[in-house]
């Protein structure tokens, strides 16, 4: 099997003119699974679509991908957590209503906790105007046609959905979904490796052709 031309220019651009093979070669065994369809291609496609949205403009800026480290705030408070906290049928009706006395420490991780959770929020919507910034010409993030950020936020949360094993991940309508998820990528990033004239060539055509 080889890859259609505007693919091609794709796997060049990520292999040799941003010098990330691992992103070239992650985005062509994508192209290839989802046309052979194998055993577990969905969620193979889906890793690779989500770690191409995620991280190949953040790589290219140079910017540090941070995860927040769920399990380990977790382990934090299951060593410190008591089990009388829970809520259970045996609380009496004062406990219920004034809860329970919990030490400020355990109340300081729980509040590191959902700090990192809000960073994370925050860095993932950023993420996606970094790609637009940093390939499609668009350098104010304001003046990124909402269309467009709507269908890539759309493809970005299906592949995160379905990048791990999960029986939804088998219905019968996920081809049609993970193609037209897959090609909204495929197009932002064909588009992310032409020419700067071809590049708002082909934006001002979504553009005319959304308004209509």
């Amino acid at each position: 099997m080889t890859l259609k031309r505007e693919q091609q220019r794709v796997y060049e651009w990520l292999k040799d003119k941003l010098g990330l093979p691992v992103f070239a070669d992650a985005y062509k065994g994508a192209v290839f699974l989802l046309c052979q369809k194998p055993a577990g291609y969905v969620s193979f496609v889906a890793h690779a679509g989500r770690d191409l949205m995620n991280r190949l403009a953040s790589t290219v800026e140079g910017i540090k991908s941070e995860q927040v480290q769920y399990h380990q705030h977790i382990d934090k408070l299951q060593d410190c957590w008591q089990e009388e906290w829970r809520l259970s049928e045996d609380l009496s009706p004062e406990v219920v209503e004034k809860g329970h006395f919990i030490p400020i420490q355990v109340c300081q991780k729980i509040t590191t906790l959902v700090e990192d959770h809000k960073s994370g929020r925050i860095r993932s919507s950023e993420a996606d105007g970094i790609f637009f910034s940093t390939f499609l010409d668009y350098s104010d993030k304001d003046r990124i046609p909402s269309n467009f950020l709507s269908e890539w936020k759309a493809a970005k949360e299906w592949f995160r959905s379905h990048a791990h094993l999960r029986k939804e991940s088998f219905r019968d309508e996920i081809d049609g979904e993970l193609s037209k998820h897959f090609n909204c990528l495929d197009g932002y990033l064909y588009i992310a490796a032409s020419s700067h004239y071809e590049r708002l060539k082909v934006l001002d055509e979504i553009l005319e052709t959304t308004n209509k």
